[in-house]
């Protein structure tokens, strides 16, 4: 189950709004300028969009730096990863768990065997150096690989030197990868470093990227996939040509415009992931592990409770909170929510402060 459904915490827990952390969307809402974009787009309504999505296309080759004809727009990552599984129809996947579900989801609609690798909380960080071996192992009769980077729902970052090694197997094998960046944007400057630049020489990757979440544009839907032209041209005949309505590629096309976004956006949330770090490290919980990231999410670990108690308890105050019951191989009782600001992750240390501490009074 995904987060953000409002509508079912209304009827859940009778109540008309809600501080949502279950979903990892930007906070700040989308630049200025989208709202006018949209707007203006408005009298394209009653025409078709542009089923190339060219203006967009060419939005994203100037910001990112990528020939225009390497990428191909969706209806949201999501839409992608079906488009292209259709397209691949691959014999087997790995994928690394826990992850997002829509990987394993887009691989069994095409009838594909799954062979998983374990991460758990830590994520990425298990893998602290190149075992050859065992990565042989997970890949075996494989010729597609997911990977997600900064990692949902641990937040972990895919070391530049296991990538590399990863690259360099799969190209030996034939097994194609499909790279998921959907929370790049929300890094660091100083570890903020996407696969995209390893596109040119290895024609067998696959780069997602998305506007969605950073941009804070989740009910327009709007991602992309960067891959070698050959690549995408098969991906052409699996797609929807009218997925990117004209209000998403007007939004789009507005978002990259606004260099100023991304910065602010980031300091924004490096301060409220700070002070949500410390005054959950002062309140002492016992009953607590929060797994720090540098993204806009984060696990906390429900020990000698179940997660399900704390989520109720957080949803009766107005505070939605993501069930990871949902992530296979992820052991053990976690919530996953993400950094808003200031104000909002206060409220979060004052609900949890009111469920663990009544115990002790």
């Amino acid at each position: 189950m995904h987060g953000g459904n409002i509508l079912r915490a209304q009827k859940l827990y009778g109540l008309t709004t809600f501080i949502d952390l279950s979903a990892n969307i930007n906070p700040f809402g989308p630049p200025a300028g989208v709202w006018t974009s949209i707007q203006q787009g408005m009298v394209d309504i009653v025409n078709y969009p542009d089923p190339e999505s060219c203006t967009l296309r060419n939005a994203l080759s100037k910001h990112l730096e990528i020939p225009t004809d390497s990428i191909m727009v969706g209806n949201g990552a999501g839409d992608l990863i079906f488009t292209i599984v259709q397209a691949l129809k691959p014999k087997r996947v790995a994928i690394p768990l826990p992850t997002f579900s829509e990987y394993e989801r887009a691989a069994r609609s095409v009838g594909s065997g799954v062979s998983y690798i374990p991460l758990g909380a830590e994520g990425w960080a298990k893998f602290k150096q190149w075992d050859d071996g065992l990565w042989r192992e997970f890949l075996k009769d494989c010729d597609l690989l997911f990977l997600c980077s900064p990692h949902n729902p641990t937040g972990s970052v895919l070391a530049k030197d296991l990538f590399e090694q990863i690259l360099r197997l799969t190209k030996e094998i034939g097994c194609r990868i499909l790279f998921d960046e959907s929370f790049l944007d929300f890094l660091p400057d100083e570890i903020r470093q996407s696969t995209r630049t390893y596109l040119e020489m290895n024609e067998h990757l696959m780069v997602l990227y998305s506007l969605t979440k950073f941009y804070s544009l989740p009910g327009l839907r709007l991602g992309t996939v960067f891959a070698h032209k050959l690549l995408l041209a098969s991906f052409d005949q699996y797609r929807d040509p009218w997925s990117v309505n004209v209000l998403a590629q007007h939004a789009g096309i507005a978002a990259l415009e606004n260099l100023d976004f991304p910065d602010d956006v980031r300091q924004k949330l490096r301060e409220s992931r700070a002070l949500f770090y410390e005054k959950f490290k002062r309140c002492g919980f016992s009953n607590l592990r929060l797994w720090p990231t540098s993204v806009n999410f984060a696990l906390i670990e429900v020990l000698n409770h179940t997660s399900g108690e704390l989520i109720q308890h957080l949803g009766r105050l107005g505070i939605l909170v993501r069930d990871c019951a949902s992530f296979i191989g992820l052991p053990g009782d976690f919530i996953r929510v993400a950094i808003k600001d200031i104000f909002v992750m206060q409220r979060l240390i004052e609900g949890l402060k009111t469920y663990y501490f009544k115990e002790e009074q």
